[in-house]
Formats: C-alpha cells, sequence, structure tokens
C-alpha cells in the first residue's frame, strides 16, 4: 500500500500525457478539444513543465522509498526520458499527430530543470552542516 501511495503522482501524471497525447491532431469537437486549439509552439513548449514536473515528482517517489543522490536521479531520468521516448513513438500512430526530435529535445530540458529544481530545493530544506 505504501509504494501505491508514493507512486501515484507521477503514474497519474504518465496517464494524463499518454491521454493528451492520444488526442488526433485533426479532431473538431470533444472534452479536451481545448488542447488543440493552442498554437503549436505553446503546445510544444507544454513539453517542458511537464517533463520537469514529471522528473520532480519521480525524483520525490523514489526518494520516498528510499533512493537517494545519483542512484534516484538516475533511475528517474532512466524512466522519465524512456516515457518521453515512448510518448512520441506512440503518437506516430495517431491521426494527425507525429514524433518530434524536437519534442524529445524539450522532454530532456524538463527532465533537467525538474532534477534542478529538485536538487535545489532539497538542499534548501536540509541544513548544512559546519
Amino acid at each position: 500500500m505504501f509504494y501505491i501511495k508514493i507512486f501515484m503522482p507521477p503514474l497519474s501524471l504518465m496517464a494524463l500525457i499518454f491521454l493528451t497525447s492520444s488526442l488526433p491532431g485533426d479532431v473538431e469537437h470533444g472534452v479536451l478539444n481545448f488542447m488543440l486549439m493552442l498554437k503549436p509552439t505553446l503546445q510544444n513548449s507544454l513539453h517542458v513543465p511537464l517533463f520537469g514536473t514529471l522528473q520532480y515528482l519521480w525524483l520525490r517517489a523514489l526518494t520516498k522509498a528510499s533512493r537517494t543522490g545519483c542512484r534516484a536521479i538516475f533511475t528517474a531520468i532512466a524512466i522519465t526520458f524512456s516515457y518521453g521516448l515512448l510518448d512520441e513513438y506512440h503518437q506516430m500512430f495517431v491521426p494527425g499527430r507525429y514524433a518530434s526530435v524536437s519534442d524529445v529535445g524539450l522532454n530532456l530540458l524538463g527532465i533537467l530543470i525538474g532534477t534542478g529544481l529538485f536538487v535545489y530545493i532539497g538542499r534548501q530544506k536540509s541544513p548544512e552542516k559546519g
């Protein structure tokens, strides 16, 4: 039960990313139609905060599951980056969508920012010994 609770936030965000990337690019109506009304530049830039948040959530979950330091960072990067690649591959099969190397780059930028924020916040919370 403990692991379900700590891994639920990143898994929930992954499900949300999957749902939004499953939207056909040429649909005129639907519940999530507002996503299609966004300019492509804005849609692409959303990769950074989405994958930054996903990375942060994985780091938080892994830390709570007793993975710390570089081990947690590399595990979270592997999970988040792999998921980004799989999501781009998945979009190749969605009508009106396509895979993009630039999206993978934006995902990676988000991952690096999410990692940096996690490390920065962690340092702010723990008092320096000296």
